[in-house]
């Protein structure tokens, strides 16, 4: 057998596999949004529904609102007005252990 040839030892392999590429996931899409807070409305009060109106939800104005990445709950925040426009401010990442449990 030749010397030439190196076999690679445990440590390289270790080291090399326990940290994340995250590089190769860096493109890939994820839908993000903001729920404010959901409603009930049968078929009929939907149909009537125009421009102008006022929706009533079961919620506070200053609540905290869940941020969802592909659907699911991934952080809290609060809604903020900066110059006329709209945002939310992360709070709180919801931890891992959380969710994870409400996949199931």
């Amino acid at each position: 057998m030749s010397d030439d040839l190196e076999t690679p030892n445990n440590d390289t392999l270790e080291t090399a596999s326990s940290k994340p590429n995250l590089e190769a996931i860096m493109h890939v899409p994820l839908e993000v949004s903001v729920e404010l807070a959901r409603i009930s409305l049968p078929l009929h009060n939907v149909a009537r529904l125009h421009r102008g109106m006022v929706i009533e939800l079961n919620k506070d104005a200053n609540a905290e609102v869940d941020i969802l990445a592909n659907g699911l709950i991934f952080a809290r925040g609060e809604v903020v007005s900066i110059e006329g426009k709209l945002g939310v401010r992360i709070i709180e990442v919801v931890p891992a252990s959380e969710r994870i449990r409400s996949l199931g």
